[in-house]
């Protein structure tokens, strides 16, 4: 059985380590095969949505990446979803690797000082399911291969709209995060650093950011003297002030160590004025001599001239020149009927495109050449038999006719996926629901919590 989830904004297929149900009413009597068991949170503290970038990894991001191709490799009958990378963004991923290498020169001394821009900001924007947040972890690749730099992401979600700084808080929740993982004189001399230059400003943001307490724990810093529970929901100007001190501070400090620093941060519609007011003052801090690069990712649709976003993207349009930064605007386009081919070639490991040449232009009219819905069309078409992989032929079977007769009733693939989440059982529906409420990250014992306590108003 194969489960698809939803994680870091990616979709990822999981073979044989798939959640089976064993209770058609209970949707949360589950078996797992991996031995992952659900388990009661011992603290509402647990109950916050996890961030994945903040919470202590078992394998690093790329050991799970050559374990997925790997496992992807093993299979002949599966779809490739892994396995197959950045279909038809080659104009995109250059446009990317060409800002961070025009960073990478500042760092190395090779630019001239009359051409010195150190901050990068890099919009990406389209629809949703376009692959924008697997397009700004291509800069992640870069980074890897260079000596100092560090990357990070950050993301907003609609369910927190209204707590401030949500995706920064994750984004440097992450960097504090590999700072403790680094090697034992850069983690001490950053602690000292730390502790040197900011003072009361290390105590604000060690209340806002986990990760930096458990940096600094036991050399300094073991209880807050400064209370900001009133300071986050505060809009007076002078709180707001401190917050943005606090945040360029702590950027120049970790910048002195790390450079670039890359910071992604997704679906950037829905971050909040505090978090933009940050963006702003990071990347037009011309004290900070370290390069920076911020990648926001936002969906196009969802930004027009009465949002926050929009008018302060118009704001820093102005600022380039004076504030001595850079904008570049990528837009992420859907596919065409071409690039869809070679995904669902690489989906199918097949070299010849005109052997699914009409099974692409199918898939085009229902998907439009968005490649999450591709993507998902495909796995139901494998689910619904209409896509199989016959191992006596050893080759995949499909007809197009078939395909286009059965979903004809549906206009794209967004019905299809209703059609299919009407056909679970009721308590399967209500669950999705749950999930949906508690936004894009969360562990299974907080959903399992949610469950369990609903279920007991519902009965009582």
């Amino acid at each position: 059985m194969t489960e698809t989830k939803l994680s870091n904004g990616a979709l990822h297929e999981q073979a044989d380590n798939s959640i089976d149900c064993a209770n058609d009413h209970d949707p949360l009597s589950l078996s797992i095969r991996s031995n992952y068991s659900f388990s009661k949170p011992e603290s509402l503290a647990q109950l916050r949505p996890e961030r994945g970038s903040g919470v202590l990894p078992i394998i690093t991001k790329a050991e799970n990446r050559q374990l997925e191709k790997t496992m992807a490799e093993l299979t002949i009958n599966k779809l490739k979803f892994n396995s197959m990378g950045l279909i038809g963004r080659e104009q995109e991923i250059a446009t990317l690797k060409s800002c961070y290498r025009s960073l990478e020169t500042q760092t190395s001394g090779e630019s001239p000082p009359e051409s010195k821009v150190d901050k990068d900001l890099v919009f990406l924007h389209g629809f949703s399911g376009v692959g924008k947040s697997k397009l700004a972890e291509t800069v992640e690749k870069e980074v890897e291969a260079s000596k100092n730099a560090m990357f990070v992401e950050g993301k907003y979600d609609f369910m927190t709209m209204d707590e401030p700084f949500s995706g920064i808080v994750e984004a440097y929740g992450s960097l504090c995060y590999q700072i403790i993982d680094s090697e034992p004189d850069i983690r001490e001399a950053v602690k000292r650093s730390i502790l040197e230059n900011m003072e009361q400003e290390a105590e604000m943001l060690t209340d806002l950011i986990p990760e930096l307490g458990a940096l600094l724990k036991n050399i300094g810093i073991d209880s807050m003297s400064i209370s900001t529970s009133g300071t986050l929901g505060s809009s007076n100007e002078n709180r707001q002030e401190h917050w943005r001190h606090a945040f360029r501070v702590f950027t120049r400090i970790l910048g002195s160590f790390f450079h670039p620093i890359v910071i992604v941060l997704d679906d950037l519609q829905w971050a909040d004025a505090a978090s933009l007011d940050v963006l702003e003052c990071l990347i037009s801090d011309v004290q900070n001599p370290h390069p920076l690069m911020i990648i926001g990712c936002y969906r196009s649709n969802e930004v027009n001239e009465n949002s926050i976003l929009y008018n302060r993207m118009q704001d820093l349009r102005e600022k380039t020149e004076r504030f001595a930064f850079r904008i570049t605007e990528i837009e992420v386009k859907s596919f065409d009927v071409d690039a869809v081919n070679k995904m669902i070639m690489s989906m199918m490991s097949i070299d010849d495109e005109e052997k699914t040449r009409k099974l692409a232009e199918a898939c085009y009219k229902r998907t439009l050449g968005n490649p999450f819905f591709l993507i998902e069309f495909m796995k139901m078409l494998q689910s619904e038999k209409l896509l199989e992989f016959h191992l006596g032929l050893m080759k995949w079977v499909f007809d197009v006719s078939k395909i286009e007769d059965a979903t004809m009733s549906t206009a794209n693939v967004v019905d299809l996926l209703q059609t299919r989440m009407r056909k679970l059982s009721n308590d399967m529906q209500i669950l999705l629901q749950y999930a949906a409420c508690l936004g894009s990250s969360f562990s299974p014992s907080t959903l399992q919590f949610v469950w369990k306590e609903n279920r007991s108003i519902v009965l009582t």
